[in-house]
């Protein structure tokens, strides 16, 4: 073979193998648009996959709420924050789900804003449905010291100071030291009365009662939200900037 025909040869070796290139490419590219797209969704359901052993588990047995309620608590045990009375946000968490978190991160201020300035009734339902598949009982005890913050007014505070310090190793969960200083450090009023309250479970009976409701209604995910009874589809989110828009018109502000 000539020396040109060898160039010619490469020269159509390497178009080709850029042709290929280009096609790998373009694929990849169309694999990651599709993750990206259903990423956020992919995620709720993961967790609501996992989630869902949860709720059975919990089911199985009964769930007794007995013993002190925090202060301003509804008869459902949700926390209801903000003066409006209408339209009604429901929204069921649990301290360590990573994807309650990735929304808290998306537009919490925005729930909370909601509440705040009269746009809306927000109730916060905290629930522990991880404890069972995480084998610890971190988020029973996160959701007792959220009932100790709202016992003295600072429910919202907290709540945000333990979604900013969640752990990061899902399991990990939340020491008890860490559930006391994360009222220290929003600055609860009575320290010493937050304490006792978050290392004796004052509340435990109060956040069984508020997982009993979860289960009844039922709830088989977090987070959920419902307005004025209606659950939130926050399926159509492509990025994580989209759930705001998507909670906003769902109470009417969008």
């Amino acid at each position: 073979m000539t020396q040109s025909g060898k160039s010619r040869e490469t020269k159509q070796s390497a178009r080709d193998r850029i042709a290929e290139e280009r096609r790998a490419e373009a694929a990849a590219q169309a694999r990651r648009d599709k993750l990206f797209r259903g990423g956020l969704i992919a995620l709720v359901l993961l967790v609501v996959v996992g989630i869902g052993l949860a709720v059975i588990l919990t089911r199985k047995t009964d769930l007794v709420a007995t013993g002190a309620r925090p202060a301003g608590v509804q008869a459902d045990g949700g926390i209801p924050t903000g003066t409006a009375s209408k339209p009604v946000v429901d929204l069921y968490e649990d301290f360590q789900c990573p994807v309650c978190k990735e929304y808290e991160t998306a537009f919490g201020a925005d729930v909370q804003a909601a509440a705040t300035n009269g746009k809306a009734k927000v109730v916060y339902h905290v629930l522990q449905f991880l404890d069972g598949n995480l084998n610890n009982d971190s988020s029973a005890r996160a959701a007792n010291a959220s009932g100790c913050a709202q016992d003295q007014g600072m429910f919202q505070a907290y709540h945000s100071e333990a979604f900013k310090n969640q752990p990061a190793t899902e399991g990990q969960g939340y020491t008890d030291d860490q559930l006391v200083t994360f009222g220290k450090t929003i600055g609860i009023p009575d320290q010493a009365k937050f304490a006792t309250c978050v290392k004796n479970q004052t509340f435990k009976g109060w956040a069984t009662s508020v997982q009993a409701e979860g289960n009844s209604r039922p709830v088989t995910g977090t987070p959920t939200f419902f307005v004025d009874g209606t659950k939130i589809d926050f399926s159509a989110a492509k990025t994580l900037a989209d759930l705001k828009g998507i909670f906003l018109k769902a109470i009417g502000q969008g």
